[in-house]
């Protein structure tokens, strides 16, 4: 079956705020923090889907968690921010849907700097960002493919529709076959 981005960011949607999270990490994506949908980022753009997690940054370890499991990001012990910028695609996940979600993580960037500037937002927060591309199929032709095992806060899905619903499949661990190394003995 084929469908629109909007109906796959629609399912995103209605799972995350139908507390069905859990289901969908049983199919394969993990979507947690405070969600927003078509959020705008001025002149950078309108992203499909950007989480928000808080958590604490201790001796470089990570822990985030949604706001309901941790409690209010006016926490003094919250010193630390993910953001998630999801990419959608129908078909193929490419370098052009990577360079967007850039374009959106920059966006959002600055806007974080500038709020900071006008001592809107707290400025001991450390803001971590990730980008999450989903389409039908991955773009494996180049070396677009080997970026999630270079760039660690990079995620490529493949979904699935299917008798049973949707899955979702993490697109990692990509080579080249044969390599053709030349060892020397």
């Amino acid at each position: 079956m084929n469908f629109l981005e909007k109906d796959l960011e629609q399912i995103l949607w209605d799972a995350h705020f139908s507390r069905n999270i859990e289901e969908l990490d049983k199919r394969g994506l993990y979507l947690n923090g405070r969600l927003k949908r078509q959020l705008n980022i001025g002149s950078y753009g309108v992203a499909d889907l950007v989480s928000f997690e808080i958590g604490k940054k201790i001796l470089g370890l990570n822990e985030f968690y949604s706001k309901e499991e941790f409690g209010d990001c006016t926490d003094s012990s919250i010193n630390a921010i993910q953001v998630t910028v999801y990419e959608i695609k129908k078909d193929k996940i490419g370098i052009s849907a990577f360079l967007q979600a850039l374009r959106y993580v920059q966006g959002i960037k600055q806007y974080i700097k500038e709020r900071q500037e006008n001592n809107s937002f707290r400025k001991l927060i450390s803001y971590e960002f990730k980008i999450v591309l989903i389409g039908k199929e991955l773009d494996n032709t180049g070396s677009f493919c080997f970026i999630p095992d270079i760039l660690n806060k990079v995620d490529f899905y493949t979904y699935k529709y299917g008798l049973d619903g949707i899955t979702f499949q993490n697109e990692s661990g990509y080579r080249i076959s044969p390599s053709n190394f030349k060892f020397k003995k």
